[in-house]
């Protein structure tokens, strides 16, 4: 799969990483399987790593993923996102996100895994 996390217990947040072409479909099946996981919507804060990917779905269809699979799974949880870009197009999707999320999760965009860390430890569910 080209989207695959870990659980970081000793910084208590769940870690992705996006490799090749990721296509709306992709994401989707990643969700479903995410946030089924126990210990992930325990944690719910996770640092995604996009730099070594290519986007392949625009933001309607990121838009439709949020509501038919984010949304009823999370069931009013909240959730904590650290995103990790590379390129223009990945900070673009990245914003998207930003907006559509913005009733449950709060995020913010770094160039750095480093950053990125620093941030989410300041950061709870």
């Amino acid at each position: 799969m080209p989207i695959s996390y870990s659980v970081d217990r000793e910084h208590l947040c769940i870690r992705e990483t996006w490799t090749g072409m990721i296509t709306a479909k992709e994401l989707g099946d990643y969700w479903q399987c995410i946030l089924v996981d126990p210990v992930v919507m325990v944690i719910r804060r996770t640092i995604v790593d996009l730099r070594q990917c290519r986007i392949l779905f625009s933001g309607e269809q990121l838009a439709d993923l949020v509501e038919r699979i984010v949304l009823p799974m999370l069931n009013g949880k909240s959730w904590r996102t650290a995103i990790v870009v590379g390129d223009l197009a990945q900070e673009e999707i990245s914003r998207q996100y930003h907006m559509l999320a913005e009733s449950y999760s709060r995020d913010s965009v770094f160039s750095t895994p480093e950053d990125a860390m620093t941030w989410m430890q300041t950061q709870s569910p």
